[in-house]
């Protein structure tokens, strides 16, 4: 009986083990996939627009490090790509880069994050936690979100 127990174990172990390989693979697979082909010290620095952190516009800002998950990748990209069609600012801010540290201070942001500061009040509204929660696993609920919060607090 303590053989099929430990037998049990053992394979469930090693299982657990297998997913576990096969799960990183295949987000290596993917971010290599996706990466930037050419020189990414370009296309950040175009992308990103120059903000102080006393002057901090109204808009939609993306917060994030050097390195990026897939997740973080589809939050910025679907959040641009939203505020884009509305015609709001969007802010693409590595927080890892010295001159935007202060930036990160002021909006509470040490980890990757999305937030949107209102041009009525001045507010910043922390979609975080919906952001990196749905953006995958329920993107149309992401987006009309995003698109509502937008509208409302921007335009």
């Amino acid at each position: 009986m303590k053989q099929i127990i430990t037998f049990g174990f053992l394979a469930l172990a090693l299982s657990l083990g297998a997913c576990q390989s096969k799960t990183q693979k295949e987000t290596a697979k993917a971010e290599q996939e996706t990466a930037c082909k050419g020189d990414c010290t370009k296309c950040e620095k175009s992308a990103e627009h120059k903000v102080s952190a006393t002057t901090a516009e109204a808009g939609v800002y993306y917060f994030h490090g050097d390195r990026k998950c897939k997740t973080c990748k589809a939050v910025g990209a679907k959040a641009k790509e939203v505020a884009t069609n509305l015609n709001a600012n969007f802010f693409d801010i590595n927080f890892d880069q010295e001159e935007n540290k202060e930036l990160a201070k002021t909006f509470q942001a040490s980890s990757s994050g999305l937030y949107i500061k209102s041009a009525k009040s001045g507010k910043i509204q922390d979609l975080t936690t919906f952001a990196f929660r749905n953006t995958i696993n329920d993107t149309p609920a992401y987006i009309e979100k995003l698109e509502t919060v937008i509208k409302a607090e921007l335009q």
